[in-house]
């Protein structure tokens, strides 16, 4: 049996000004966990990235490229380990130090998925301007080639995140409520319900995903392996980062510091996250039950503040 989530969460890590926020945290073990994030001198800045690493339940910076832009998402599995970023960056772990691979493309990656090293999927677009649309990218092994989407039924600025049960099966949120699905053969665009910008996804069988966004109010959908439904909880602020444990109760985290437990449906139950006003903006679990959360100030004009914190079961 996975724990049950308890709290309160307890501040592991806060950085200053020299390094920013973090946005994105994922590990292989509980022994073994990646954050990612950075500083922008402005918004719409490529900025400077920023990787911490957690062994044995210990954070220390880890070194990153020259030049690397603010990093947005990490993700990875088995030994492939990929993080995105801002102006098209990726960096892949070859299992000592992180490497730059070429995307192609020079607007901002959102979100990133690993299969295999030969199957990787990122998401990105200009989040700012609807007048551009979001972009899918796929990685062979060798290179990245964006992927051919089908006509929106609205404007849409940007792709946010991306999540997949089997390579033949892989969901991805957007801005103004854009829900795409792949195949294995072509991605088709998934009534949504809503026009509010969805940033996060993630779940544990092809019936049982759980996304959440709305920049404002909470926005909540999920799928059952036929359609999404979604719903708006006016009692929860926007929402940013998702999770699901093995027992299938959903950890969620947004703006002002929320943090809370989904057990069933809609209802989300709040936790003591100890943090007041500043943004979580991801959450992940590991094995042995603990959970972290990540975010900083993102919710004030750079520079940013980051902090991380953690929920052992």
């Amino acid at each position: 049996m996975y724990p049950e989530p308890s709290g309160p969460w307890a501040r592991a890590v806060e950085t200053d000004a020299s390094q920013g926020a973090f946005l994105s945290v994922w590990g292989p073990s509980e022994g073994d966990v990646w954050a990612v994030g950075g500083q922008v001198a402005s918004i719409g800045d490529a900025g400077q990235g920023m990787i911490q690493r957690r062994t044995d339940g210990s954070w220390a910076t880890a070194e990153v490229p020259a030049d690397t832009p603010l990093l947005n998402w990490v993700h990875g599995a088995g030994d492939e380990l990929w993080t995105v970023g801002n102006a098209g960056a990726a960096l892949r772990y070859d299992g000592s130090a992180w490497q730059a691979v070429d995307t192609g493309v020079d607007v901002p990656l959102w979100g990133v998925f690993v299969f295999a090293s030969d199957d990787v999927w990122a998401v990105g677009g200009d989040a700012f301007d609807r007048d551009t649309m979001g972009i899918v990218l796929h990685y062979d092994g060798s290179t990245w080639s964006p992927a051919a989407l089908p006509t929106l039924d609205r404007d849409s600025a940007a792709m946010f995140k991306v999540f997949g049960v089997e390579p033949d099966d892989v969901h991805v949120v957007g801005a103004a409520g854009v829900l795409l699905h792949y195949d294995g053969s072509s991605w088709t665009q998934e009534p949504s319900g809503t026009a509010n910008d969805m940033i996060s996804l993630w779940g544990n069988d092809a019936d049982d995903i759980v996304a959440v966004g709305g920049r404002a109010i909470g926005t909540i959908a999920r799928w059952d392996g036929a359609a999404w439904t979604v719903e708006e909880v006016g009692a929860l602020p926007g929402l940013n980062g998702v999770w699901m444990d093995p027992e299938g109760r959903v950890s969620i985290v947004g703006n002002n510091g929320l943090a809370a437990v989904i057990r069933e449906g809609f209802d989300a139950d709040p936790e003591d996250s100890t943090v007041s006003f500043e943004v979580l903006h991801a959450v992940f679990g590991l094995d042995d039950g603990t959970r972290i959360s990540v975010g900083g100030t993102l919710n004030s004009s750079p520079p940013y503040r980051g902090l991380i914190i953690e929920n052992a079961p």
